[in-house]
């Protein structure tokens, strides 16, 4: 048997090139779609361990008051209650981060987390798998709370609590993916204006992963511009950041 002429040879190394280009791309998009599947198995699992949290607190589904500030995250030696040695400007606003991995046992963290997951300030569920990245996001969490519930007031932390103008719980959300460079823990008024949200972790077409207030998630795309009468779409219908409503 005669040995591959080298036009043969070509020819198979062009029909490998093309079958490469027909599957990587399909393969490319099936990896994105585990890793937007295992996201939302990940913030189901936060709303149990909110909803666990609640059981033993009143009906308050996370702590409003302990995020990514100097009062909750410290060296512990000297304990001067500073947050950390660096920082990044992002815009006009100076958001802390560390910079190498073994800083992160230096630290105390007085954070919600710790709260509802039983004292782990950084479990693997509040990270989606598309930020499993190096370096990690920022205070090595993804996912973020929606304090405009606090803020507009405490009694709508509390699970089942009836909604202002009678909004429905599974059109509000309560925990939502944030840009990875950011190290907040919070959703707070003006947040949604320095870019704190990753309205697309998951691409165009599907958006960002989302936990509602009635424990459902589900991926879609949420921004000012799809958002009726909000100039901050994490905020509720009504309030501080609502537009008028013309139809009124």
């Amino acid at each position: 048997m005669g040995a591959f002429t080298l036009v043969e040879l070509l020819v198979v190394i062009g029909i490998i090139a093309v079958l490469l280009a027909i599957l990587l791309p399909a393969l490319n998009r099936a990896q994105a779609q585990s890793m937007q599947v295992q996201c939302e198995s990940n913030l189901r699992q936060d709303g149990l361990a909110m909803l666990a949290y609640a059981d033993q607190n009143s009906g308050y589904l996370f702590p409003d008051t302990m995020g990514w500030s100097n009062a909750d995250v410290y060296l512990n030696f000297p304990n001067d209650h500073s947050l950390v040695p660096s920082s990044v400007m992002i815009g006009t606003v100076v958001d802390y981060v560390l910079a190498q991995p073994e800083q992160w046992q230096s630290y105390t963290y007085n954070v919600w987390t710790t709260k509802v997951f039983n004292g782990v300030w950084n479990p693997p569920i509040m990270t989606c798998p598309t930020d499993a990245t190096d370096p990690p996001p920022n205070a090595r969490h993804t996912y973020i709370l929606n304090d405009h519930l606090a803020e507009l007031d405490a009694k709508y932390v509390k699970y089942g609590t009836p909604l202002p103008n009678d909004i429905s719980p599974s059109d509000a959300i309560l925990m939502g993916e944030k840009v990875s460079i950011w190290g907040d823990y919070y959703m707070n008024a003006g947040d949604y204006g320095l870019g704190k949200v990753d309205e697309f972790r998951h691409g165009s077409q599907l958006g960002s992963n989302y936990l509602m207030l009635d424990m459902h998630v589900e991926a879609k795309i949420i921004t000012a511009e799809n958002a009726q009468y909000l100039l901050d779409p994490w905020d509720l219908p009504g309030t501080a950041t609502a537009l008028p409503d013309p139809n009124q």
